[in-house]
């Protein structure tokens, strides 16, 4: 089989060392990356550090790339890139895709399959989130810093009678924690709610998540952006639990005093190329064509706006 893993960062670099570490022997491994991150891993491959008692992982594709043209017609593709690039890489898809092919895309966002199919014309597109720690720590190498990879996808809208038997067996082999989820929108809204809301306000008033959880004004903010994400999701027939804002809240005190958001990671490497739209106009889109009220996330949306130069 040919599988490719399309982005290579934190997530689909996690997904990829594990399952090229398993299967090189037996099937062709494709990585698309780009600038330096690809140029170590075509010298060196690509390196995998986990929990001080998992073995270092290092593994060489078949193929490193950042040629689309370069690949073959792919079985698997698993989609990892940032909303911002999600629009270029989805059309890259065709290229590489057809009607057989199973794409998983392992990114944040609710509307990412829409996204996707707005610019595939064949393959099965598999809508998915993932819980998982895990980021470039150096070019070439992948750094997954606690807790368990838990992924979750259901059903491609377009093709609900057809069950990725050949993908479950694959993740299954490769000792991929995943789960089938019939209803697995429920499941990416409610990781949404957590990573948009902290995201967009970590990002805006540039403060870690405990120094948001510490502030009185700032955790009422990122509560009231939750209570209006859960509104736009009971408006579009998603159901979520009734306690889904205050446990999403909570989540935040699981989390180091001194972490992050990637939305607030994007803005101070990266300025202006970060994934707003994906956490904010998102919502705002389905607000507008709801007709519905969210003054929190708009004014939130509005700070980040001129505070981000």
């Amino acid at each position: 089989m040919k599988i490719c893993f399309f982005g290579v960062g934190g997530v689909g670099g996690y997904i990829g060392a594990i399952l090229a570490d398993k299967f090189i022997q037996q099937h062709e491994i494709y990585f698309v990356a780009r600038g330096e991150h690809k140029e170590v891993i075509c010298t060196h491959g690509l390196t995998l550090k986990q929990e001080v008692d998992v073995p270092i992982i290092n593994v060489k594709p078949t193929l490193c790339t950042d040629n689309i043209d370069e690949l073959p017609v792919c079985d698997f593709v698993f989609l990892s890139v940032k909303g911002y690039d999600l629009a270029k890489a989805a059309k890259s898809l065709n290229a590489i895709s057809n009607e057989n092919t199973i794409i998983l895309p392992l990114l944040n966002g609710v509307d990412i399959y829409e996204r996707i199919v707005a610019h595939l014309s064949t393959g099965k597109v598999f809508p998915s989130c993932i819980y998982i720690g895990s980021y470039i720590e150096l070019p070439g190498v992948i750094c997954k810093n606690g807790g368990s990879c838990n992924l979750i996808f259901g059903k491609d809208p377009k093709f609900s009678g057809f069950y990725p038997e050949s993908l479950l067996m694959l993740l299954t082999d490769a000792g991929i924690n995943f789960t089938w989820d019939d209803n697995v929108e429920t499941a990416i809204w409610t990781k949404y709610m957590f990573i948009a809301a902290y995201g967009l306000v970590t990002a805006t008033y540039k403060k870690t998540i405990g120094e948001v959880l510490d502030d009185p004004e700032l955790s009422q903010i990122t509560k009231a952006i939750m209570s209006e994400i859960k509104q736009i999701a009971t408006e579009i027939n998603i159901h979520l639990s009734a306690d889904i804002v205050e446990t999403s809240f909570l989540k935040g005190k699981l989390f180091p005093y001194a972490t992050k958001t990637s939305l607030q990671r994007d803005v101070e490497q990266k300025g202006r190329i970060n994934e707003i739209d994906l956490f904010g106009g998102t919502l705002i889109r389905f607000a507008e064509k709801y007709n519905m009220p969210i003054p929190n996330i708009k004014e939130v949306v509005e700070n980040f706006v001129r505070n981000v130069k």
